[in-house]
């Protein structure tokens, strides 16, 4: 009877040592890959500092692109009159982040498409280093988005969209 006491026992102990272990390394595995997400994140945030930190433009919107791939959800393309720009021209494109100012025109993405953004007639891209875009609708209507270039639902070829705008 006490050998099968003492198996009992040892087999609670193997299960409590083994699930400690088990759940010990899962929390060691969250932390570093929320530690390395966190890493990749400020890597990218200075990447569109040191990419983007300077330029600063605005114009009128004179084209609104949904575009569609595949299974991904669509994304968009605002193209921009410029009225006044830091920069005369610039070309960027990864796989985080896009922005084309070619001609006059700047082609913008803007991530997943939002009905909301086909009404902008105006925007001010990060005006005075405001790290903002707002986009104006009308007099009474404004949006104002943390600044960002994403590059999400579009491919490098989608830049050329704008193009054919004047």
């Amino acid at each position: 009877m006490e050998s099968r006491n003492n198996k009992s026992i040892n087999k609670k102990r193997f299960l409590f040592i083994f699930f400690t272990a088990y759940f010990s390394l899962a929390i060691i595995g969250f932390i570093l890959t929320v530690r390395s997400s966190i890493k990749e994140i400020k890597q990218r945030a200075n990447q569109i500092e040191t990419l983007y930190g300077d330029i600063s433009f605005s114009g009128e919107v004179i084209d609104y692109h949904p575009i569609k791939h595949s299974i991904d959800p669509p994304g968009a393309i605002m193209c921009i009159k410029i009225d006044s720009s830091t920069v005369d021209s610039f070309y960027h494109y990864d796989r985080y982040t896009a922005l084309k100012i070619d001609n006059g025109i700047a082609t913008l993405p803007l991530g997943q498409y939002d009905v909301e953004y086909k009404e902008v007639v105006y925007v001010h891209i990060n005006e005075a280093g405001s790290h903002k875009m707002l986009f104006i609708i009308d007099e009474n209507d404004t949006i104002t988005e943390d600044l960002y270039y994403t590059s999400s639902y579009m491919y490098e070829r989608d830049l050329k969209i704008c193009d054919t705008c004047s």
